[in-house]
């Protein structure tokens, strides 16, 4: 004997999380709707019905012949459309599956209604819907990125305005995929993996260990609920959840990639060759990533940090030391005299023989006590070699 033709049914009422209140509401509506429903399958042999609270009903529909199971299908999510409609305060979507056959009808028939379901987030809520029902054709274009702007938003601490800068570009969106809702899906999952990795500065750098960060930095379980959602009202509520995942990391979470890099500059920073892309290239991440650490946790810059560091280990040289010039800017990670004595004066405002003159009158007036004057570079400079 053949297996039966199945097919499944969604009734979902619209925006129903949204208008639900206290004061007995759902209830009302949910056993109103459960009458329309049952109305429209009394006559269906072998029709069973599930409620998936709150929103929601599932409809088995069951035939020996395909083809009219189909026509009947079509016909019962018309009339519950129909029913609902009249009188009622609320409207609903109805998603219709195509129709299956074999050992696993009804999960297969089930997971097509569910496909079918989801397009209701491009094409709209109060209507019947059909598998593979959109109005587009071809190629969609891709609306204009907003990342960038979400990532600066975020970082600055505006989740507000990063929510409003996402909601408006999925709007947007809803328009341009012209009823593709896997489209839509697609590019704002796009947009969030774009924005987290320019949070962490991985943008455009496209190694493999780039976007593994990335991706344990994405909040992947909220990311998930997209697959699920079919009303702009819960995707409205999905994007804040996302926004203030990816705002709430960026203040827990201090930079481990940042005390690695601060790790390595202090140590080497005695040597002149000493660069940005050579630190960012040790450490493994990208140089975009560095500069934007310094400037979004310490406010500074790459070079000026290690140009303050530098400064302060010539002065102390200076000052405890008989190092010439060219000793001191050799040990310091200077490239020449010159050099060191103009980035002095414009950290400090003084110059070097000031810094060597102003110590060794403190150490006239206090005693020597606490203060050496060595006549050779001691071997405990990094990076210093040994005077010729």
């Amino acid at each position: 004997m053949l297996d039966p033709a199945v097919c499944c049914l969604i009734v979902d009422v619209d925006d129903f999380l949204s208008r639900s209140r206290s004061d007995g509401w759902a209830d009302r509506t949910r056993r109103s709707l459960r009458r329309v429903i049952d109305d429209q399958v009394r006559d269906e042999a072998g029709a069973s019905v599930q409620a998936s609270l709150p929103d929601e009903w599932v409809l088995v529909l069951r035939s020996a012949t395909a083809h009219e199971l189909k026509t009947r299908a079509e016909a019962v999510a018309a009339g519950i459309h129909r029913g609902v409609r009249a009188g009622r305060d609320v409207t609903v979507t109805v998603a219709v599956g195509q129709v299956v056959t074999g050992p696993n009808a009804i999960p297969d028939a089930l997971s097509s209604a569910r496909r079918a379901h989801r397009a209701k987030l491009t094409l709209g809520p109060d209507r019947v819907i059909t598998v593979g029902a959109t109005t587009g054709e071809g190629a969609v274009p891709i609306p204009h990125d907003v990342h960038r702007e979400l990532a600066r938003a975020i970082g600055r601490g505006e989740p507000d305005r990063a929510s409003r800068l996402l909601w408006h570009w999925f709007s947007t969106a809803l328009e341009a995929a012209a009823g593709d809702d896997e489209t839509v899906r697609r590019w704002l999952l796009g947009q969030v993996l774009s924005a987290t990795a320019a949070l962490h500065g991985r943008l455009g750098t496209g190694t493999a260990a780039d976007w593994m960060a990335v991706c344990g930095s994405v909040p992947y379980p909220v990311l998930a609920e997209l697959a699920e959602l079919h009303e702009p009202a819960a995707v409205a509520a999905w994007i804040e959840r996302v926004v203030a995942e990816l705002a709430g990391q960026r203040r827990r979470t201090p930079s481990a990639t940042l005390d690695l890099v601060r790790r390595y500059v202090d140590q080497h920073f005695t040597d002149p060759q000493l660069t940005l892309k050579g630190v960012a290239l040790t450490v493994g991440v990208s140089p975009f990533h560095v500069s934007h650490l310094f400037r979004s946790e310490l406010d500074t810059t790459f070079r000026d940090y290690v140009s303050q560091r530098r400064v302060r280990h010539a002065q102390r040289l200076l000052e405890r030391t008989h190092l010439d010039m060219a000793q001191v800017a050799r040990a310091s990670g200077f490239g020449t005299p010159v050099q060191l004595r103009r980035v002095l004066v414009r950290e400090t405002g003084t110059t070097p023989s000031a810094i060597r003159r102003s110590a060794r009158e403190r150490t006239v007036e206090g005693g020597s006590a606490g203060l050496e004057f060595a006549d050779h570079e001691p071997e405990a400079l990094p990076g210093a070699t040994a005077a010729g």
